[in-house]
């Protein structure tokens, strides 16, 4: 079987293009099964979805949706595959959580729910074998009008995986600027994290469950983009590196023995690592950046999304992280249901001991699947989403849908945009780069081989964000209140 794997432009961003990490395993693992499959990221393609699909003539058009902002250029991927007779499959978290909207909605013809590598290779057997679908376990489909979700398979090894084939892309379009690098890439090392976080996606998709990949694949994977296209860092997109200090440790220590002289960064829970000496190790291995999903500084807020991180703990491990030259990076979120005034100035104070150029904030958005969304559904204070456009129109972490909070809307997006500004604006921590440069960098990255009207219609949506964040000074009462001062 022959698959063309989709990466939808994503509309209305300024951020720079993820490598498309997923359609790549997925395609690495076909291809190992001597199938056929091809990536087309829509970010750094000129041509059209029907210009590719008539070039390549595939059985199958597969399109990951990742992102709230992914949607609408997937469904114009589905309807230009639809009109050449192609059958079409949605896969990713957005697409795993909203499945029957999609069907119903006539975007796709199956959902491929949760990872996909295994799914995809039964769908292409049965495809070659001219059998039908309707055992493939991991997917969901409508049978007479009949919204039907087959069983999930368990949960792959990720060690029996093969080696990533970076061939499938051009890595250098994929280049940001990071902490300590100019040519930094995205990489995975893991899927999964082992939280509970009521507000999170990973208890449905990953089902709280940590695996990790073959290291010694990693590591050649990392060797091959730094002597063949110069990378000079890289993200880890993880939900989080390391289950506990003897996995951190193995991870650090093989970094330096393959004599690796390269930048990394990755996501890591409070608590994981605890001592200077560790730290220090990490920072010998080349990281220069960690990011802690620290949520909230108020004790009744974090039962509530079940995070139960002392303060003093995220205090010290942000201060031990200085100390060696980590940069931490501490993410909070502002509007969660009941959230009270009390309860934001507890974050605010905390954030002051971070060193709040450290600090950035997202809006709580509710996520189909997680807890807090399923508890809201139920307490009947949201109605969920019943429409793919309506699920389109959501800016994840950046405009409410619903303020649930006990604090005025006009508050929270004032806090907001203070710590957008300052984040912008202002250096963070020990780090070498100036965040206002990093962020134009990346900016004219993400637009670079686009077209000019796309740069255009970029620069702008770039520049309007930036204005409305500026308006937090029309708010100086809130200010005062929440004591948001620059100097």
């Amino acid at each position: 079987m022959r698959v063309l794997l989709f990466n939808p432009r994503m509309e209305k961003s300024f951020r720079p293009v993820s490598v498309p990490l997923g359609l790549m395993s997925i395609a690495t693992y076909l291809n190992a099964n001597g199938h056929e499959a091809i990536i087309c990221d829509m970010s750094h393609l000129k041509e059209k979805p029907e210009e590719l699909i008539k070039k390549y003539s595939p059985d199958f058009a597969g399109i990951s949706v990742i992102t709230y902002r992914a949607i609408k250029n997937a469904a114009e991927i589905s309807a230009a595959a639809k009109s050449l007779n192609v059958n079409v499959v949605w896969g990713g978290p957005m697409a795993s959580v909203v499945p029957e909207e999609i069907l119903r909605g006539g975007y796709a013809d199956y959902i491929s729910m949760g990872e996909g590598e295994e799914s995809w290779l039964e769908m292409a057997r049965h495809y070659d074998a001219n059998l039908p679908f309707d055992d493939i376990r991991g997917i969901a489909f409508l049978r007479n009008g009949r919204f039907v979700e087959n069983e999930q398979g368990e949960l792959l090894d990720l060690s029996l995986l093969p080696k990533l084939d970076w061939s499938l892309i051009n890595p250098e379009n994929y280049f940001h600027t990071g902490y300590g690098c100019k040519k930094q890439l995205h990489i995975y090392y893991s899927k999964g994290c082992i939280g509970n976080c009521t507000f999170c996606y990973n208890r449905e998709f990953n089902r709280s469950v940590r695996r990790r990949r073959n290291l010694d694949y990693l590591i050649e994977e990392m060797k091959y983009l730094v002597e063949n296209h110069g990378a000079d860092g890289f993200e880890f997109t993880d939900d989080l590196m390391f289950n506990n200090t003897e996995q951190m440790r193995e991870f650090c220590g093989r970094i330096i023995e393959s004599g690796l002289e390269v930048t990394w960064g990755g996501y890591l829970r409070v608590g994981i690592v605890n001592d200077e000496e560790d730290f220090a190790l990490m920072h010998e291995s080349g990281c220069r950046m960690i990011m802690f999903g620290v949520e909230s500084g108020s004790e009744k807020v974090q039962r509530k999304i079940n995070k139960f991180i002392p303060a003093e703990k995220i205090i010290r491990t942000v201060s031990l992280c200085k100390k060696v030259g980590i940069t931490p990076l501490i993410t909070f979120i502002l509007g969660f249901p009941e959230e009270s005034e009390d309860d934001v100035k507890k974050t605010l104070s905390l954030v002051k001991t971070l060193d709040d150029a450290n600090c950035f904030f997202n809006l709580y958005t509710p996520l189909p699947g997680t807890k807090m969304h399923d508890d809201l559904v139920h307490e009947k204070k949201y109605d969920s989403l019943r429409t793919l456009k309506a699920h389109s129109n959501v800016s994840f972490g950046e405009k409410f849908v619903v303020n649930f909070s006990n604090v005025r809307t006009v508050e929270l997006y004032t806090i907001w945009k203070y710590f957008r500004i300052k984040g912008i604006l202002f250096k963070s921590g020990n780090s070498p780069d100036e965040q206002f440069l990093k962020i134009i960098k990346n900016t004219l990255a993400s637009m670079k081989g686009k077209g000019i009207l796309c740069f255009i219609k970029a620069g702008f949506f770039t520049g309007i964000s930036l204005i409305k964040s500026f308006t937090m000074f029309l708010h100086p009462k809130i200010r005062k209140k929440y004591e948001l001062y620059f100097f």
